[in-house]
């Protein structure tokens, strides 16, 4: 249990679904919404996933909340109403956000292409914050957006599970939300 791994293990009889992932007769890999190599979702990322990118454990709502104090909670969701300062980093918000609790905020890390400034940031920042724990990616339900995250960190070599109901399923399960704020990206 000391190290990352074995904390996302303990998750196992929880795991919704094992990578590798299929679509099944129509295998989502050949839609033209995917780029044919990199694999992330490029086009329409809010609808449904069909489970995590291969080598990624998805979690439910009770393996997060038991896993929580032990792992670092990614969130990737959109700025829903607001926009990003290129010169400073900063995110304004028309409303206030919302996330599971003691989760940090890196708004459009999980967008493909994505603006290759957020993604340097985030591949760059996690793996320090992780400091060995397990990360826990997620967005809104139905969104690829956690998953294109999720498949990036762990390309990067961290432990990383999946939950893909995200703030949503994490509301509609009982469970409170908290405030969040964005994380800063500065341009170079």
């Amino acid at each position: 249990m000391a190290n990352g791994h074995a904390m996302i293990a303990l998750a196992a009889p929880l795991l919704l679904a094992p990578g590798p992932v299929t679509g099944g007769p129509a295998d989502w890999r050949a839609s033209p919404l995917h780029d044919p190599i990199t694999l992330y979702r490029i086009d329409r990322p809010r609808s449904p996933v069909p489970g995590p990118p291969e080598g990624v454990a998805a979690l439910d709502a009770a393996a997060v909340a038991r896993l929580a104090p032990h792992a670092l909670l990614i969130d990737v969701s959109p700025v829903e109403a607001g926009r990003r300062d290129p010169a400073t980093g900063r995110w304004t918000l028309l409303a206030p956000a919302h996330s599971i609790p003691h989760a940090l905020w890196f708004p459009e890390a999980g967008r493909a292409p994505g603006n290759p400034v957020i993604i340097a940031h985030f591949l760059g920042l996690v793996p320090a914050l992780a400091a060995g724990r397990p990360v826990i990616v997620f967005c809104l339900a139905d969104c690829w957006m956690s998953w294109n995250a999720a498949l990036r960190l762990h390309r990067a070599g961290l432990n990383v599970a999946w939950y893909g109901a995200g703030r949503d399923g994490w509301a509609a399960s009982g469970r409170p939300l908290a405030p969040v704020i964005p994380f800063v990206n500065k341009e170079k």
